[in-house]
């Protein structure tokens, strides 16, 4: 049976209503009557319900048992992006996006040649919270993504992480990502740094060398700040069957 997603808490004996956009393809495909069974799901749990009514533009259901939960799974891949603060498009874009593609934990830093003080990022962290909620949402993310507060990258203490890459082109003799990850478990706990578009300066290298990063440059084009921790991850979840 199809599952129609509900995006806030259910439980026993809640009246509530399909989305527009479902309502709408039930309504003009005539899918339902009213007292006919229909699955609903969302991000804790599916439950079985009912139509108990049909208007021009909306269905509503009544909730009548749990069919089953789900229980986000705590073990195998897990990562971390480490990214500098950009400025609000770029971002933002990251941070929507990492919801849909995997990440785990996002560590906002404020960098030698970030494009947005640490002070200023922290006025924004409302709305950081705001962006990964609703992007939750849209994508049926059943994973809470968790943003630190935005720290000083001098501030950074030691990453409780199996592996830790810092990608950088300014190092002499950097791995590729084939090399960095040759030897690694796919389902393992990753903690990926990404720069801005102006590069790590030297002192900020150093606290990735002091904290035990691998640093590891990417082969072909230059990606820019907000897309970099994206492919990375991407990669990862690849590797670890996660797509």
């Amino acid at each position: 049976m199809q599952s129609y997603f509900v995006p806030h808490k259910l439980k026993v004996g809640d009246i509530t209503h399909l989305s527009d956009k479902d309502s709408e393809f039930v309504i003009s495909e005539e899918l339902f009557k009213i007292e006919d069974p229909i699955q609903v799901e969302t991000l804790d749990g599916v439950f079985l319900a009912r139509v108990t009514d049909i208007e021009k533009t909306s269905v509503e259901i009544e909730v009548l048992e749990k069919i089953s939960e789900k229980k986000p799974d705590k073990e195998g891949l897990h990562i971390t992006v480490i990214q500098s603060i950009s400025g609000d498009p770029k971002f933002n874009f990251f941070l929507e996006k990492a919801v849909e593609i995997g990440i785990n934990r996002i560590i906002p830093v404020e960098s030698r040649f970030s494009l947005m003080p640490k002070k200023k990022a922290l006025k924004k962290f409302g709305m950081y919270e705001k962006i990964l909620k609703e992007a939750k949402e849209q994508s049926r993310n059943p994973y809470d993504v968790e943003i630190e507060k935005p720290i000083n990258i001098k501030s950074l203490k030691d990453i409780d992480s199996k592996n830790k890459l810092c990608f950088a082109t300014e190092i002499k003799n950097p791995l590729s990502l084939n090399q960095a990850l040759s030897k690694k478990e796919p389902n393992s706990t990753y903690t990926i740094a990404i720069g801005p578009e102006r590069g790590w300066s030297v002192s900020d290298i150093k606290v990735f060398e002091e904290l035990g990063f691998e640093f590891v440059k990417l082969k072909g084009n230059i990606l820019r700040t907000e897309t970099a921790g994206l492919v990375i991850a991407s990669i990862l979840n690849f590797r670890a069957e996660k797509f």
